[in-house]
């Protein structure tokens, strides 16, 4: 056979092969919004019979999600369900938006579990709306979970903004990404969102590489605009974008701290190598978790060392990330727009923290 034939073949597999994981993918959006409309105790039995399924295939599928966090998804269905169960809703949520969040999560998780007892996992390009894959880690060859939101006005011939965004402790990128405040912004905005898991590590110690693997498959999946690639992080994961963003610095367009800070021992790092990368700090004042303080003085901090960055205050706002949302919102588009609003004359700075402080509020 003539070798252009060969190659009209081989194209002609690889066009049927794409097709078929495209419907796939399709398939598991479909499902992942028939869980969505599903009744809660319809969700619940979901839960605990995928977690069955799991824990008795654990075995197996420690080697493709790696032994470090193979139990923790079979943790985060039980979670899942235990939550379903619970009837409280904690402060700082309406009873709308903790339903909305808590169902999203479940969702997510269940996901992941089963394309991991299908040894499957879902093509990131057939993501509309807000979907779960699992991404190779350059690090060490696992399978990472990363969620990933994708607006209705995304078109492939308009390339789009992408934000990648770090979780907090104790939190899930699911959990993170399910928070529907973060998901509006995404649609008004038509940005795509990627949360990756990191390994689960604290503070993305030793997982940094996982974040640039999910941006990275985020680039090969979607028409994404390169002078539009931002890193955010909440919690933790607001203190982890300075760990995270002088890996790789010139990847990134701005960086986003949502009740984080800058450490005093990754300053000089910090300043070295994104003297020139605009920040972006937010805070709610009636934080007991991380100090408002903690973010106020990073903003300080960066201003008087010539940095880019902007600073913003939630009056009432506290760690929940529903509590701060005008300022989110209005951060997110100063971001996207190019916008940088310096701290004002007189707002005076303490020493940068030494350390994360222990976490007294789940995120």
């Amino acid at each position: 056979m003539p070798a252009f034939d060969r190659g009209g073949a081989s194209r002609s597999r690889e066009r049927v092969r794409y097709r078929i994981v495209m419907t796939r993918g399709a398939l598991v959006t479909v499902a992942l919004a028939l869980l969505l409309g599903s009744s809660a105790d319809d969700l619940r039995v979901s839960l605990r019979t995928t977690a069955a399924a799991y824990y008795a295939k654990m075995a197996a599928i420690a080697p493709v999600a790696g032994p470090d966090t193979t139990y923790d998804y079979y943790e985060r269905l039980r979670d899942d369900a235990d939550t379903l169960d619970a009837s409280a809703v904690p402060a700082g949520y309406t009873a709308q938006e903790w339903s909305v969040l808590v169902r999203r999560t479940a969702t997510l998780d269940l996901s992941l579990a089963q394309q991991l007892l299908g040894g499957q996992f879902t093509d990131p390009a057939s993501i509309r709306g807000l979907g779960e894959t699992l991404v190779r880690s350059s690090r060490d060859g696992a399978m990472q979970p990363v969620a990933i939101y994708v607006p209705s006005s995304y078109r492939a011939a308009r390339p789009a903004p992408v934000i990648v965004w770090l979780h907090g402790r104790p939190q899930s990128e699911s959990e993170l990404l399910a928070t529907p405040g973060l998901t509006d912004l995404a649609e008004q905005t038509g940005s795509i969102l990627v949360a990756p898991w990191g390994h689960g590590y604290y503070n993305f110690r030793g997982s940094a590489e996982d974040v640039y693997d999910a941006l990275h498959a985020a680039q090969r999946a979607f028409a994404v605009d390169p002078r539009k690639q931002f890193l955010a992080g909440y919690s933790m994961g607001g203190f982890s974008v300075f760990e995270v963003a002088p890996v790789h610095p010139t990847q990134w367009a701005a960086v986003m701290s949502v009740a984080g800070s800058l450490l005093g021992t990754n300053a000089q790092r910090v300043l070295s190598t994104l003297a020139r990368t605009p920040f972006y700090i937010l805070t709610g004042t009636k934080d007991d978790s991380i100090p408002t303080q903690f973010p106020a003085t990073t903003a300080v901090y960066l201003a008087q060392a010539g940095v880019g960055v902007s600073f913003y205050s939630q009056p009432g706002g506290t760690h929940r990330l529903v509590t701060i949302l005008p300022i989110l919102n209005q951060a997110f588009h100063d971001m996207l727009s190019g916008i940088v609003r310096t701290p004002p004359a007189g707002f005076m700075a303490t020493a940068l923290p030494a350390s994360i402080p222990p976490m007294t509020m789940r995120p």
